[in-house]
């Protein structure tokens, strides 16, 4: 079972990483324009710009190819068991699926009046990961790679997941809040 997890785990790091590149990258002009929705809340808010979106999704595919080159020298053929057209393939739609996932949960909180970098469990850790397998699971190398049940582990474990890297990150005083 551990070797499952570790399995998924390494399978979704190109979807678990965008989001801290985002912040790498994030401030140049907000996504929704500073505008605001029907309801007369941001769409989105000022924590989701371009930069950080399309900075997250470079970072994402970085990871990816890191792995990839990982996997040769170790002898691992996850990633490397796909030809490069297919992995890109792959990670794009993957880096993609986790950005918007992570906007459409932006979304959702402004229309809940919950106010930027406040927490909304699961939410928070799952709706970046539904939409990324969403989105991937239209490409031919997400089947390659999983199977029903690593996708029923992935859901169960990214929560806690999110919670310890952000525990962790709090305590190192990394961030101001350990959610």
């Amino acid at each position: 079972m551990l070797e499952i997890v570790l399995k998924v785990i390494w399978l979704l790091l190109p979807a678990y990483t965008p989001n801290n590149f985002a912040v790498i990258c994030g401030g140049i002009k907000p996504m929704d324009f500073g505008k605001n929705f029907f309801d007369g809340r941001r769409v989105f808010g000022d924590g989701k710009t371009f930069s950080g979106f399309f900075g997250g999704i470079l970072g994402g595919i970085m990871t990816a190819n890191i792995q990839r080159v990982l996997e040769k020298i170790l002898g691992i053929s996850l990633f490397f068991s796909l030809n490069y057209f297919e992995f890109l393939v792959f990670i794009l739609t993957l880096t993609f699926g986790a950005m918007i996932g992570d906007l459409f949960g932006s979304f959702i909180k402004r229309r809940l009046n919950i106010d930027r970098g406040k927490s909304f469990p699961i939410l928070d850790q799952l709706m970046f990961l539904v939409v990324a397998i969403i989105i991937s699971s239209f490409t031919t190398a997400f089947w390659k790679l999983f199977t029903l049940l690593e996708i029923l582990i992935a859901l169960l474990i990214t929560p806690l997941l999110h919670l310890s890297v952000n525990v962790l990150a709090f305590k190192l005083r990394l961030k101001e809040v350990p959610w």
